[in-house]
């Protein structure tokens, strides 16, 4: 919440709003169902949910490349899909750009390392707690067991794909994102970091993914991955 704070006085305040909004949800969700979800609920495993992290960033991208090459036409691509196009659509996912610039900007509301903590940091681990906490929810609340993968069960299935689903919806409606490959990017995003926080029993190795996603796409866009 510090640095949510912080983000609200120096950086943007409607990013700031909005997730202190998520915050508040994600801690209703953790204290209602009562969560067994939690960032480590395996001590000691760290360096295997880094792993997770990194490997569920490769199965992304080697996802999306399959699928974009699959749907071109569907997706409404113009140009062959590469490792490069699939990075630009996952820097659009993330909606830097639309930023609405405010009649009085804060100190720090050009930083690029800022912008790099919040998008990188910030609102990777608030958005990875809120999936993990949504599907714990959801599950008590309709009696689904998540001991069972998704292609086991139809509905563990269907839980992801309604998440996945909003998590897409939010990004369209309140991001403003309209690129197909970026919304494609975020379903299936969401959908592998459900899965992970099912299999490992924890938010850790998810919450990773979603930094190295956002950090990367981030990264190659500002210049630093040159």
């Amino acid at each position: 919440m510090l640095a949510i704070a912080f983000l609200a006085i120096n950086y943007d305040l409607t990013i700031a709003s909005t997730l202190i909004i998520f915050v508040v949800f994600t801690f209703a969700m953790y204290t209602l169902i009562p969560a067994r979800l939690t960032h480590n609920s395996k001590p000691n495993n760290t360096f295997t949910a880094i792993g997770y992290g990194i490997g569920g960033v490769i199965v992304i991208l080697l996802i999306s490349m399959v699928l974009t090459t699959l749907f071109q036409g569907l997706l409404q691509t113009t140009v062959e899909p590469s490792l490069n196009s699939i990075m630009n659509s996952g820097f659009s996912s993330l909606a830097i750009d639309r930023i609405v610039p405010q009649s009085s900007q804060p100190v720090f509301a050009g930083s690029i390392l800022l912008m790099i903590f919040t998008f990188g940091i910030v609102i990777a681990t608030v958005e990875t707690r809120m999936i993990g906490r949504a599907m714990e929810w959801l599950a008590k609340i309709f009696n689904v067991d998540l001991n069972k993968p998704f292609y086991r069960d139809i509905k563990v299935l269907a839980i992801f794909f309604l998440i996945s689903g909003l998590f897409v919806w939010y990004h369209g409606t309140a991001k403003g994102v309209v690129d197909n490959v970026a919304l494609m990017l975020t379903f299936i995003f969401a959908f592998i970091s459900m899965e992970m926080i099912r299999r490992t029993g924890e938010l850790e190795g998810a919450t990773y993914l979603h930094i190295f996603n956002n950090l990367l796409y981030i990264t190659q866009v500002v210049g630093f991955g040159s």
